[in-house]
């Protein structure tokens, strides 16, 4: 039996701030320009945000100004949780920026249907319905974290914005084996280990028996000694103001997991036309309709860009099947080249329409209930 391990970072996660504050401006810049071409990057540490990239949209001049900038910056830390107890405040961010800000010229408009830098990008699937067909870990880990991000909302004195999940579990049969389940959460001073046991207990307990009950057996069997939550003991100073963070940094999160290859580059700040982001998603999806298609075990799914290409010039594509031996899927089953260009890419799944910033963008996440 091959142990499995995946971990989630919340929101409040400096790195996971710097993430969400650029996908904020991706979202406005092609909310005003559906043909926006926008290249971000974001560091955040104790009061500061730095942000730098290039944004082209409007027709005549930027429909992106430096003031929208500093709002999204701010009110990313707002909804995230930060404020009040939980520094820094918002108001007082010290937001540097260094960005190109530019209309979109028509010729550059003209050609948002060619990739404009080389990629790789990875789908995957693998034959897990209960997980929507994503590595049980990275599910679990993923499941187990937006649920007490949405718990700790409702308590916001007692917790932070700040906190990682880590899940280490073994796949038997139809049932899964606890190794350990690990939980490091911000806190305030005056919530101490006895209380914060007391509080986080039944809450841990109450979200392993959900996924107990949409198939995963075995997850609500988790013994004691073998949940560990705040293994370094308090845990009071965190967010930007404990650690540093930059956008880009949590690709495996964003991806599958640290078992699957994830390809190129980061897909946070990016917008939709960018192959990092298109073909991703597409790959993704390609790999759903192969795994069921075939009944395999799971399928990886590549593809490949050059500068200047419309559709990756570069499809394959290979399945494993119950005994793990792998299988190259014949190029006369992938989809006709017209279905891969990034207008049909964009077009077909809608990326203009979708607010990734409240996602975390995670590659799987537009189609987590295929």
């Amino acid at each position: 039996m091959k142990s499995h391990i995946a971990e989630y970072v919340s929101p409040g996660h400096p790195d996971r701030l710097a993430d969400r504050i650029v996908e904020s401006i991706v979202d406005i810049a092609v909310a005003r320009d559906c043909d926006a071409l926008v290249g971000l990057e974001c560091a955040v540490h104790t009061n500061h945000v730095f942000i730098d990239g290039r944004i082209a949209a409007g027709k005549h001049k930027c429909i992106i100004t430096n003031q929208d900038i500093e709002d999204a910056a701010r009110n990313v830390y707002r909804e995230t949780g930060y404020g009040n107890l939980w520094i820094p405040e918002p108001q007082n961010l010290k937001i540097i920026q260094n960005i190109c800000l530019e209309p979109l010229s028509d010729e550059e408009r003209a050609i948002r249907n060619l990739s404009d830098d080389q990629n790789i990008v990875t789908g995957y699937a693998c034959n897990h319905p209960e997980t929507d067909y994503l590595p049980p870990a990275h599910y679990i880990a993923n499941y187990i974290g937006k649920n007490i991000n949405n718990w700790r909302q409702t308590i916001p004195d007692k917790f932070g914005p700040d906190f990682k999940v880590l899940v280490h579990i073994e796949h038997s049969g139809s049932r899964y084996i606890w190794h350990r389940l690990t939980l490091s959460i911000q806190h305030a001073p005056n919530v101490y280990a006895t209380e914060r046991y007391e509080l986080i207990m039944p809450v841990i307990q109450e979200i392993l028996h959900a996924l107990e009950a949409r198939g995963l057996q075995g997850m609500s069997d988790l013994p004691m000694e073998k949940f560990i939550l705040n293994g370094m003991g308090d845990f009071i100073i965190g967010g930007p103001e404990g650690d540093n963070g930059l956008s880009g940094k949590k690709l495996s999160i964003d991806f599958y997991g640290p078992e699957i290859p994830i390809g190129g580059g980061a897909i946070c700040g990016k917008d939709p036309h960018k192959v990092d982001v298109a073909g991703a998603f597409r790959a993704r999806e390609l790999a759903l309709k192969l795994l069921k298609k075939r009944s395999a075990h799971a399928v990886t799914v590549r593809l490949g860009w050059t500068p200047g290409d419309e559709a990756p010039a570069m499809r394959d594509a290979e399945m494993t099947d119950s005994l793990g031996i792998p299988h190259t899927i014949p190029a006369s089953e992938l989809p006709p080249e017209d279905w891969f260009s990034i207008a049909s890419i964009v077009s077909a799944l809608n990326l203009t329409n979708i607010e990734f910033h409240r996602r975390n963008r995670v590659i799987h996440g537009y189609f987590f209930n295929n």
